[in-house]
């Protein structure tokens, strides 16, 4: 009873606070204007060239599902759906028109900005909060030749009328946006204003000071942040580095507290890439594209290029041009709509410059289902207790089985097995509640980077788990409980059954062969797909399934990825 009269308490918070902020929106309309930039914007953009000829073209992907309609502005395509409505009212798709340039993709940029200014530029409209603003500051600036090339007096007038409008807005009330990413995204929106429009220059100082405070409240002394999103590090880093640019191009010295926090993340960023220079895919985090990443790394002027063994809660381990990268923390705190990702003790594997083991990528943009899908374990390189049938409920499909959301996570370094072998022994505890069992992992890495051995391994590590493994095996048609580890591999692997369905080969685009072979369970190679925001549809490819059970409260499986010898 409690517990409800909280959330009811927090839900008229919420709708008091954005109705307030609905008010500030409109009452921050139609005043004094900026007429022209006081600084020289620079160009940015972190848009795909190939999305954007697609948005241009009127294909747009929503849920998973292409849906075209080639003479309709993005607002009005499935207006109901407030995930896409959300990422079209932070205009996000002017970075992926202006990433391609063509005549094309400037004018549907420029059509969809006026069709935005008639229909929701008073305020008058849910998506007018600040974490929105902000990111719409960003793109109208960073895109401003393409917005006013080619236009009106008129047309210009109103655009600097409506940055204008969103710097007032933002002044107001960019400290109700989420921490994270958002807050992020409203503070900057507010320091670009005031750095770009001449009647705000004014706010420029209380803008900077708020900004450097969150870097000191938010981004930690590795350089991480408290979601644990690599990709979502990529964009605050992206933000930071862009002020710093601003402020240096309107010569105006960053404030040491903003280049620190650039300096930290910069490191952790590098720690976090695979092999082929994108980032690892955990938490909701997206890969982003090795240019992308290069390109902001060199803006940031960051002086080290070093990297770590352990960043964000992820350990890095690297040997001859082999590198590892396993999630070894707990899960952050879910959100109310979110459970969040089960993906403790995965890991991605890369050989030189191409990645072997992945996940199945972010979900964020398929159906509600496979979205869920994704944040499972089964969506990831590790294993999972597998969902069966007990007597009462007979054969029927059943839901992934989800990790507890008080799982913990441990991880230990031991003495390396000789000269440079490096191992890692990891843990989790989040089958124990439902089942009474713990997950462990080791990992070893030989010096030449040519083996990945592992061992995976489910048991009951107290008397009173052993109770609670009992109990639920008493109930199913068979006395154990089934699991799998599974090994996502990365679209351009060729794969293939070997040794009479013993193996898996593995055919890697730079001619190198690797061989995986297993022990303690059944091994089979199936169909799998890899999601990516590039691409309309999914990426064909494979994933590894070694499947068995625990059985007297105890199950493994070893296994090893062998590199042949060329």
């Amino acid at each position: 009873m409690l517990v409800k009269v909280v959330e009811l308490l927090n839900r008229l918070k919420r709708d008091h606070q954005f109705r307030k902020t609905r008010a500030v929106a409109r009452r921050t309309w139609r005043r004094k204007a900026a007429r022209a930039f006081i600084s020289q914007p620079m160009v940015h953009g972190i848009g795909s060239a190939q999305k954007g000829l697609q948005l241009a073209d009127g294909n747009f992907l929503i849920d998973g599902r292409l849906i075209r309609d080639p003479h309709t502005p993005i607002w009005d395509i499935n207006s109901n759906n407030r995930p896409f409505q959300k990422s079209a009212h932070s205009f996000l798709w002017l970075d992926h028109l202006a990433a391609n340039g063509s005549l094309i993709c400037c004018a549907t940029a420029r059509e969809w900005f006026a069709s935005w200014l008639a229909h929701f530029g008073d305020g008058n409209n849910i998506f007018w909060i600040p974490e929105l603003a902000g990111a719409r500051v960003i793109r109208m600036v960073n895109h401003a030749l393409i917005l006013t090339g080619n236009t009106t007096k008129t047309n210009q007038k109103d655009y600097f009328a409506t940055i204008s409008h969103h710097a007032r807005f933002l002044k107001k009330r960019w400290h109700y946006a989420p921490e994270g990413l958002p807050r992020f995204q409203a503070l900057v929106g507010y320091v670009y204003g005031a750095l770009a429009l001449e009647d705000y220059a004014k706010d420029l100082k209380s803008a900077l000071t708020a900004l450097t405070k969150e870097c000191e409240n938010y981004i930690s002394d590795d350089g991480g942040i408290p979601t644990r999103n690599p990709e979502e590090l990529l964009d605050i880093f992206t933000l930071l580095v862009w002020v710093a640019q601003g402020m240096t191009l309107a010569t105006i010295k960053p404030d040491r507290a903003l280049l620190n926090a650039i300096e930290r993340i910069a490191p952790a960023i590098r720690t976090l890439r695979l092999g082929d220079g994108t980032l690892v895919e955990f938490h909701g985090g997206r890969a982003s594209t090795e240019a992308r990443l290069e390109q902001i790394l060199q803006d940031s002027g960051a002086r080290s290029r070093s990297t770590s063994d352990s960043v964000m809660g992820y350990s890095r381990v690297a040997n001859a041009g082999s590198l590892l990268i396993v999630d070894t923390d707990s899960a952050p705190p879910a959100k109310e709509t979110d459970q969040g990702f089960d993906c403790a003790l995965a890991f991605e594997f890369s050989s030189g410059l191409v990645p072997i083991f992945k996940s199945v990528g972010s979900g964020r943009d398929l159906i509600d289902q496979r979205r869920k899908e994704s944040q499972t374990a089964g969506a990831f390189s590790v294993a999972s207790v597998q969902p069966f049938f007990s007597n009462e409920a007979g054969k029927h499909n059943k839901p992934p089985i989800r990790l507890a959301s008080d799982t913990i996570v441990t991880c230990q370094r031991p003495k390396t097995l000789n000269v440079a072998t490096a191992v890692l022994s990891t843990s989790h505890t989040g089958y124990r509640k439902a089942f009474g069992l713990t997950y462990s992992r080791r990992l070893e890495l030989i010096p030449n980077g040519r083996v990945l051995a592992g061992t995976d391994r489910f048991f009951c590590d107290r008397k009173r788990d052993q109770m609670q493994f009992d109990k639920v095996v008493q109930r199913q048609v068979a006395h154990n409980i089934p699991f799998s580890v599974k090994f996502h591999i990365a679209p351009d692997v060729e794969a293939e059954l070997d040794l009479g369905g013993m193996a898996v080969s593995l055919q890697l685009p730079n001619t190198e062969m690797w061989i995986f072979k297993a022990t303690g369970g059944k091994l089979a190679l199936e169909d799998s797909a890899y999601f990516t925001s590039e691409r309309i549809t999914p990426r064909a490819t494979k994933q590894i399934v070694v499947t068995s059970d625990v059985v007297n409260y105890e199950g493994s499986v070893t296994w090893m990825l062998t590199r042949l010898e060329s």
